[in-house]
């Protein structure tokens, strides 16, 4: 499985090196403007890098705070489980008649 992730990130980077190549042309430059900072001159190809640079990112951390958060849950439930276990284990080890016939009055 590690080998077809990393056959499919391959094709995935040769990809995107044909096609921002394929947008290289002379007349492949825009006006970008951001709200902090304005480009004038600026590579339609070196913005498509960009934007999928910061999504690549962005779904990254996205995945690691959801795979630690599902780590916590199991962990937490783990703990739960072995608790309610050993209570269930300290319930059937009790003996059955063990305080039936005691009584305030004495004997029956």
């Amino acid at each position: 499985m590690k080998l077809a992730k990393i056959l499919a990130a391959m094709l995935l980077i040769l990809g995107l090196v044909y096609f921002l190549t394929r947008n290289a042309g002379e007349n492949s430059k825009v006006f970008v403007d951001l709200i902090f900072k304005q480009y004038d001159n600026a590579s339609v190809s070196m913005i498509i890098l960009g934007a999928i640079t910061i999504g690549i990112f962005g779904g990254y951390l996205s995945a690691v705070f959801s795979v630690l958060s599902a780590k916590s849950e199991i962990r937490s439930l783990q703990n739960k489980n072995r608790g309610l276990t050993d209570e269930l284990n300290d319930l059937r080890n009790v003996a059955i008649d063990e305080g039936i016939y005691d009584t305030e009055g004495g004997e029956y």
